[in-house]
């Protein structure tokens, strides 16, 4: 994996391109997306949870990728050994947890404007987008600023 330095731009840790993407896209509701879009959505993340669930050692894989990526011990994360009937079990589970998040998400889309309807909030996608820029602004300062302890505390 490549070195990581401080002047390396990442999006992901950027909390202003991270605001502003979710803030455009929050102005845009799910309801209004083509079918097509609404289903990859929905299903995508749910098979490759899924299948990432049941290939023994590939969620290890991705684990050690993601401690080695936020700066903790990579060589922490141990393979779990399970039986190929509780895999799958875990991998059914996998897909459903993600198909029934994006299912909730969609719901919560809408009900959320029209929550803001009601309460007679001008422009409320708008509004909705605002407070979801906030939101995810504040969200990705503190996780930056929570890696950066732990790597300060590390290299103390």
């Amino acid at each position: 994996m490549a070195e990581n330095t401080e002047n390396t731009y990442r999006f992901l840790n950027d909390p202003w391109a991270q605001a502003a993407t979710v803030g455009a896209l929050t102005l845009v509701p799910v309801r209004k997306y083509p079918g097509w879009l609404k289903t990859t959505l929905a299903w995508g993340p749910a098979l490759g949870a899924a299948a990432m669930v049941a290939t023994p050692g590939a969620t290890t894989k991705a684990l050690r990728k993601l401690s080695e990526w936020v700066g903790d011990d990579p060589e922490g994360v141990r393979e779990v050994h399970i039986t190929p009937g509780a895999r799958a079990v875990a991998a059914v589970t996998a897909g459903a947890v993600m198909y029934g998040g994006w299912k909730l998400s969609l719901w919560s889309d809408t009900a959320v404007e029209n929550v803001v309807r009601k309460l007679r909030v001008p422009a409320p996608r708008v509004t909705m987008s605002l407070a979801a820029g906030c939101a995810t602004w504040w969200q990705v300062k503190q996780a930056n600023e929570r890696v950066a302890a732990q790597k300060s505390a590390q290299s103390a």
